[in-house]
Order: C-alpha cells, then sequence, then structure tokens
C-alpha cells in the first residue's frame, strides 16, 4: 500500500503541473480569474467612418474636374480596401485641377458638419503616388474648408510644395502661417489626426496635429489658437487639388477614415 505522505505530494506535483493548488486538506483548489481590464473611458465609438463598402456614398459629396473616386484593394497590401482619388491632370477649361471627397454622411443618410462650439478629431491614413510637385506652386490634399457665408480660403490645408508637407493655417484677414512641415512623403502610408475646436473667435478656436501617432509642435506650440470658422460651419476634404503651375497625373489614396470627439477614437 502507498503511504498516504506520498499520494499527497505525488497529488501536489501533479496539482503544480496543472496550475492547481493542493491544499492542507487534500482538496484541489482552481484559481480565481484574474480581474478583467476595464475598457478606457475615454475611448469612444466614432462619429464617423469612412466604411469602403458603402463606397462614395459615406461622403456628402464627391468633385471630379477631371477624375474619378473609387474604392479599390490597397497597392501595399498593407490594409484592405481604401479608396482612391484620381485625376487625368487635364484641366477643363478655366477649372482648377480637383478630385476631391467633400464632407461626411452617416449611415442614416445624416450630413455631419462641424459648427461653432463643436470639438472633433479627425483621422486618416493617406498615400500618394504620383503626385506632380513644383516649386512655388501647391497640392492641396486635406483641407478644414468653411462653406456659406463668408467663406473664403480654407482655416486649414495640408499642402505639398515642391517636396516638402506642411500644413498652413489661414486667418480670417487671409493672413497664413505655416504650422509644421516635413520632406514629402511618397509611395508609402502616413498616419494623421487633426483635432479642431471650432469657433470664429481665436481666442477660443485652436488646432491639434499628429504625424504617424506623435503629436507634433505646431508654429512653437502643441495647440495652436485659431479661428477655424469664417462661414456657417466647416467640414473637410481629402484628395488633390493644385495650383495652375503642375500638371500630370496623380493619384491620393485614403484609409481608416473617421472622426470622433476625443483622439483615442481615431487614432490607430
Amino acid at each position: 500500500m502507498i503511504p498516504v505522505r506520498k499520494l499527497l505530494r505525488a497529488g501536489t506535483a501533479l496539482a503544480a503541473v496543472l496550475g492547481l493548488a493542493f491544499t492542507a486538506t487534500d482538496e484541489l483548489r482552481v484559481p480565481e480569474p484574474a480581474p478583467a481590464v476595464a475598457a478606457d473611458p475615454q475611448v469612444q465609438a466614432p462619429v464617423w467612418t469612412a466604411e469602403t463598402d458603402r463606397g462614395t456614398s459615406v461622403f456628402e459629396g464627391i468633385e471630379t474636374k477631371p477624375g474619378s473616386v473609387e474604392v479599390v484593394a490597397d497597392p501595399q497590401g498593407e490594409h484592405d480596401d481604401v479608396y482612391r482619388l484620381h485625376t487625368s491632370g487635364v484641366p477643363e477649361g478655366s477649372e482648377r485641377v480637383r478630385v476631391e471627397s467633400r464632407g461626411h454622411k452617416t449611415p442614416d443618410g445624416g450630413r455631419l458638419r462641424f459648427t461653432e462650439g463643436d470639438t472633433y478629431y479627425i483621422g486618416w491614413r493617406s498615400m500618394w503616388e504620383p503626385l506632380p510637385t513644383k516649386t512655388g506652386e501647391w497640392v492641396a490634399l486635406w483641407q478644414l474648408k468653411d462653406y456659406g457665408s463668408g467663406a473664403g480660403t480654407p482655416p486649414l490645408s495640408l499642402r505639398a510644395r515642391g517636396d516638402v508637407l506642411d500644413l498652413e493655417y489661414c486667418d480670417p484677414d487671409m493672413k497664413t502661417t505655416q504650422l509644421w512641415k516635413i520632406p514629402l512623403p511618397r509611395d508609402s502610408w502616413n498616419s494623421f489626426v487633426v483635432g479642431v475646436h471650432v469657433s470664429s473667435d481665436p481666442g477660443k478656436g485652436w488646432v491639434k496635429f499628429w504625424h504617424n501617432g506623435e503629436e507634433q509642435v505646431l508654429n512653437g506650440q502643441n495647440q495652436f489658437p485659431a479661428a477655424t470658422l469664417r462661414a456657417d460651419f466647416v467640414t473637410d476634404k481629402w484628395g488633390v487639388y493644385r495650383s495652375d503651375g503642375i500638371t500630370g497625373e496623380a493619384t491620393a489614396y485614403l484609409a481608416d477614415a473617421k472622426v470622433g470627439r476625443s483622439y483615442a477614437d481615431v487614432a490607430g
């Protein structure tokens, strides 16, 4: 007969292998599960997402002068389907070359527009290739554009100028300030988030900006004070819109576009 003490030792060893606890009263005890990790209360569902299975109906409008906007497979293979905004680069009459999305539509057909006092964060990934540029000329790749009475030059623009990508602010007096710049990245995905508090008062409105997950300094500040509204409302645009001195085909790819109430809602 095997002594009880040996049986207890064997049971303890087996329990250790199975990850169980063997008590002094010869009972096996299953460890309590680890407490669940609470969800981050700061993260909310985006208020708008560019779901490619909805095609271009996710946008309030499409401007193709000339050009096309379609859903395609990511040519880099890093994402699922993405938007491809392409222009042949041949002007139509006196119109500047433009192929852009405009605004946001929710699945129920509602229009998301930014008005006085709103705070929104817009996140997306962009890739550009081909993208002809020229020193002294500009290509707008993203715009925060105002609409209605008083609309003019966009308050914010992400632009390519020669081999530089920059973020530009235009104040109500049409004075422009270069807030940020890097060498223009071509043929690779880059992520962006723009945080905007919408106000016609430059003492209340502000802009924040992230590139590839890192918050950027805007003209010496992380939060740049700005009048981000000069008309009835603002919304944003993605694509290619350029000055007259640039010719040739251009393509902008767009992925993971979202609008939310915080950086966490749209980042990643």
